[in-house]
């Protein structure tokens, strides 16, 4: 009994004499430093690659929380993501709390980076045409026509207004107010984080379908016609890929193999292609479907097993599809 009320009274004793034992009975320990000194800290974490202390500052639907620990998970994404660290750990920052507006966590950022992601949209647009034509893996392989995309660009010089918000498990830098300034951090990576690659595949037909976490971006679908294809010529099927060249974000070819079957690569880049001109294709209409303004990756996959497919969505290690189905 003795040594348990001295345990007690040492407990009690000036913090500054034995400042571990909120610590030792896990007892939350208050964190002293300001709003300011918690957006310094968190940014030099970034540059130092010290993603352990990251993390505690996340909310569960941060993106960085895939992008720190996709590093360390070794599929073919991570190396995406050391590459994006690599370009973009070298910026410059001031951090000042805003006066009267502590109770905000409100602080004011100034951010010196650079962007890195302006080649790749024209990447993707690429990877598609070559896989449409070629009838190869350009597209799907979404790791390297990603990564090779990467670059330091133009600069960015800008002020943000960034928010701590002090919860009772603890403070975190919101992913939801705070999204300009994790998408400047990454030098525009950050909408890139949580891609996707999904195939859906039945007898004679092939989609591989790209997302940004549930928004289709691009696909590129393989189909082989059985019938009605007696007396077609390579000249008559050549004819059809051609008549979408003039489609902008379309990318098409066709040809006969050795049973005599038409095989036809069709390849969307949906940022550049017309939304008219898809849903007089039927292609929206009929297996991408629009949710919400956008292409929605669910509503798709659950359309193409409807009609018998079997599909599989690819992250390439970073964890994004597991993210998306909890």
């Amino acid at each position: 009994m003795r040594k348990w009320n001295y345990a007690v009274a040492a407990c009690v004793l000036p913090a500054m004499l034995l400042g571990g034992c909120a610590e030792q009975l896990g007892l939350p320990v208050e964190d002293k430093r300001t709003d300011d000194q918690i957006i310094s800290d968190f940014l030099t974490a970034y540059q130092e690659g010290n993603f352990e202390a990251m993390e505690p500052y996340f909310d569960e639907d941060n993106l960085l929380r895939l992008f720190c620990q996709g590093q360390e998970n070794g599929g073919e994404m991570a190396e995406v993501y050391k590459k994006v660290w690599e370009l973009t750990k070298d910026f410059t920052f001031t951090a000042e709390a805003v006066e009267g507006k502590e109770a905000w966590g409100e602080v004011t950022l100034h951010l010196q980076s650079n962007e890195i992601v302006s080649g790749i949209p024209d990447a993707m647009w690429s990877a598609i045409q070559t896989q449409a034509e070629n009838g190869d893996d350009s597209f799907a392989n979404l790791p390297k026509w990603l990564g090779d995309a990467l670059e330091t660009g133009g600069a960015v010089d800008e002020e943000l207004t960034v928010y701590v918000s002090h919860r009772s498990d603890g403070d975190r830098i919101d992913s939801s107010a705070c999204r300009e300034f994790y998408e400047q951090l990454t030098g525009g990576f950050y909408d890139y984080i949580d891609m996707t690659m999904t195939t859906c595949t039945s007898e004679n037909d092939t989609y591989y379908v790209a997302a940004q976490g549930d928004s289709i971006v691009g696909m590129v679908e393989t189909a082989v016609q059985t019938e009605g294809t007696e007396g077609l010529t390579e000249e008559d099927v050549q004819a059809y890929g051609d008549s979408f060249h003039a489609m902008d974000g379309v990318a098409a070819s066709a040809s006969l193999n050795e049973e005599g079957n038409v095989v036809l690569q069709f390849g969307v880049d949906f940022n550049r292609a017309s939304s008219t001109a898809l849903a007089n294709l039927g292609v929206i209409s009929d297996r991408v479907t629009s949710s919400g303004g956008y292409l929605s990756l669910w509503s798709t996959i659950d359309s193409f097993k409807q009609g018998g497919m079997t599909c599989e969505t690819n992250d390439f290690g970073s964890g994004a599809a597991s993210s998306e189905e909890e």
